[in-house]
């Protein structure tokens, strides 16, 4: 008879003590798992939201500094009109750009005739946008997913945040003024009627934004060129090569390019996962331990309970390392069996939370999205290796210390 069957046997003839250390694996696995599978979700929907509803795409070209000083001065940076045409045709004709737009940003007053607050504004080309909001994401929510219709006829439409819209009392089909500077510092007003109220999904944002036609903001600001170059890509996890090769060759051009990628420029993404990523490991730590002990605790009484069985063992002759090996290949085995059981149980958990459609406002969110948990391969594995690892060291750690009892003493054990 092999290691393996013994080991299988003694978990069957141990029942209560092998059923007590599968279900502390099995505890410990599932509540990882949807710890994890929660923060999975809000993980991807930020990720969504940054790259479509915030309209980020996958990658910002724009003037050197542009990301740094661009606020201050951002007449410095704008595009000439062939510049903008020569960075769209170099841009176009790389094969793995899905799309590329230009894009205006502009901060002013915005008003209803009686009262006025600030507004800041992307302009964007409708076209365009509707294809950026058909870009693959795993995040992706109805909230914020706003865009514009091609615009028809003489008078400007746009779209503006709730909250927005509930500070100046205007509603879908009334109009609103803009009021900015051009890029000579010149006043420049215009009027437009709002096409649409939406929750932009960020509380940053939702109570000044205004989306607006590219046409319209070049009129507004007196330019006819643009600051950035927004891009999506067709395959995302090849962004950092594709976006240094795409600024080498704009810079080899002649243009003086920096280029940022979508998860550099949402501020919001970058602290959720960063905070969320060290709670999450704090946790790991802490249920990983809990795991460890409670095994150590039952593999100690059930290696006491079995000192006879022991010391028969190595009379007839098995040495040290084989007893620390059954014990090792059963405390494996448990911690497989209880990872197993967990998997449909998270399973079941997921499915649950979808049919009860909760939903929950996560941090640096200003509407709810739906509680679901993401579990992924690449996330669940790393957890199940590591609990099958806590299982083996208690059992090696409890088997090692008992089989370096002497032969006698453990025949003479009294049970």
């Amino acid at each position: 008879m092999n290691s393996i069957q013994l080991s299988f046997r003694n978990i069957l003839r141990h029942r209560n003590r092998s059923v007590v250390t599968i279900m502390t694996v099995c505890l410990g696995f599932t509540a990882l798992g949807v710890i994890g599978g929660i923060l999975g979700n809000i993980f991807s929907r930020l990720k969504g939201q940054a790259i479509v509803a915030e309209k980020m795409g996958h990658i910002t070209f724009a003037k050197q500094g542009f990301f740094d000083n661009g606020k201050l001065e951002p007449e410095k940076y704008l595009w000439s009109k062939q510049e903008l045409a020569g960075i769209m045709q170099i841009l176009k004709a790389d094969p793995e750009v899905a799309l590329a737009t230009p894009r205006l940003r502009m901060f002013g007053i915005a008003s209803n005739s009686k009262s006025s607050t600030i507004f800041i504004t992307e302009a964007i080309v409708p076209e365009d946008d509707q294809q950026l909001l058909k870009t693959p994401i795993d995040g992706r929510t109805e909230k914020g997913m706003m865009s514009l219709a091609p615009q028809k006829g003489t008078h400007p439409k746009v779209a503006i945040s709730e909250e927005l819209s509930h500070m100046l009392g205007i509603k879908k089909g009334q109009n609103i003024t803009m009021l900015t500077t051009t890029k000579d510092g010149m006043a420049n007003a215009v009027d437009a009627d709002v096409e649409n109220v939406y929750n932009t999904g960020n509380p940053a944002t939702n109570d000044k934004f205004i989306l607006s036609d590219y046409t319209l903001a070049q009129n507004l600001y007196d330019t006819d060129g643009a600051e950035r170059v927004v891009a999506t890509l067709k395959h995302p996890e090849k962004l950092a090569g594709v976006k240094a090769a795409l600024t080498s060759k704009l810079n080899q051009a002649g243009y003086k390019i920096e280029a940022r990628g979508w998860d550099e420029q949402s501020p919001s993404y970058k602290k959720v996962t960063t905070m969320f990523g060290v709670i999450f490991r704090v946790l790991t730590i802490i249920i990983t331990v809990i795991v460890l002990l409670t095994l150590l605790n039952t593999m100690q009484v059930t290696v006491n309970e079995r000192t006879k069985e022991i010391g028969t063992m190595r009379a007839i002759g098995m040495l040290k390392r084989g007893v620390i090996k059954i014990f090792c290949i059963e405390g494996l085995m448990m911690g497989i069996f209880g990872c197993i059981i967990a998997l449909p149980i998270l399973f079941l958990v997921s499915g649950i939370l979808q049919a009860s459609h909760a939903s929950f406002v996560p941090p640096v969110a200003s509407t709810s999205i739906p509680l679901v948990l993401k579990l992924e391969p690449q996330k669940i594995i790393p957890v199940f290796v590591l609990f099958c690892v806590a299982s083996l060291l208690s059992s090696f750690i409890v088997s090692r210390r008992i089989s370096n009892q002497k032969v006698v003493n453990s025949l003479m054990q009294f049970n």
